[in-house]
């Protein structure tokens, strides 16, 4: 059985230089996925409503009570992205309806492999906007203002933007997102996106408060690749033991064998002694 890889370039709209990422990505992923995986490579934060637009069809969150508004809308979890797009195919990905954040998808290559691949991200330029900015207007006046020390708004704005936010500096991690994706799902559907600061960690934990509060403090997308992280550095702390455990037990049973057959046929004389 063969499975397809379709190949997706996303770009941002109205925005110069323009903001772009190169997707790889099973075509039996459904456009949900395909929804998470642009969120997890554009640096998203998967706060906000968001649909797709292909062809004469518009599919979405149709689980959620705030999209009654939307009118026809598919559910983008029954939906295969290999069903509904082919190659050289070209879609809308729109995010947060405030900011009206656009996205054009194009399906640039569409290829087979023996089996389901993860999905990657292959390439990409230039930082994704923060947040709540004010969509491509907004993110332009944003820029002008962080670039000019005398601009009226360069303090308020520079105190605004996330810590070290570079708007050119974009490094492509071409890692499986598939457990960030997953994480950032979690987070999503059991609606953990929110934490009102520290008076919100457990005290029976053993954690520094100030640690937690940090961690639970972050943007539901850099929750999600922290927890990522940490499970996949557990799964091969645990990989590790177990292949340790293993050669210590294969060796036990070596020296067992080898205390056995000395019992049964004497010590070994050494090479020098031999036929004395």
């Amino acid at each position: 059985m063969t499975h397809s890889v379709y190949e997706l370039h996303v770009r941002l709209r109205d925005i110069e230089p323009p903001i772009w990422r190169t997707l790889e990505i099973p075509g039996s992923a459904t456009l949900e996925d395909v929804h998470y995986a642009i969120q997890v490579a554009m640096g998203w934060q998967n706060s906000h409503l968001h649909q797709f637009t292909i062809g004469k069809h518009r599919y979405g969150m149709v689980h959620l009570d705030e999209v009654d508004e939307l009118g026809d809308l598919e559910d983008e979890r029954a939906h295969l992205l290999q069903d509904v797009a082919r190659r050289g195919a070209v879609f809308l990905y729109e995010y947060d309806f405030g900011d009206s954040w656009e996205h054009d998808v194009k399906v640039q290559r569409v290829s087979s492999a023996a089996e389901r691949v993860a999905p990657r991200c292959l390439g990409g330029e230039r930082a994704c906007p923060p947040e709540d900015c004010g969509g491509a207007p907004g993110y332009a006046n944003l820029l002008e203002a962080l670039a000019d020390p005398n601009h009226e708004e360069h303090a308020s704005v520079v105190e605004w933007v996330p810590k070290r936010f570079d708007p050119e500096r974009y490094r492509v991690n071409t890692k499986d997102m598939s457990r960030v994706m997953a994480e950032l799902k979690r987070l999503a559907e059991e609606g953990d996106d929110d934490f009102d600061g520290p008076d919100e960690v457990d005290a029976d934990t053993s954690l520094p408060p100030a640690l937690v509060a940090s961690a639970l403090g972050l943007p539901p997308v850099q929750r999600a690749e922290l927890v990522a992280l940490l499970a996949g550095s557990l799964a091969h702390q645990l990989t590790s033991a177990a292949d340790r455990m293993e050669q210590m037990a294969r060796a036990g049973a070596n020296a067992g064998k080898a205390a056995k057959k000395e019992a049964t046929t004497g010590p070994r004389r050494p090479a020098g002694e031999r036929g004395r």
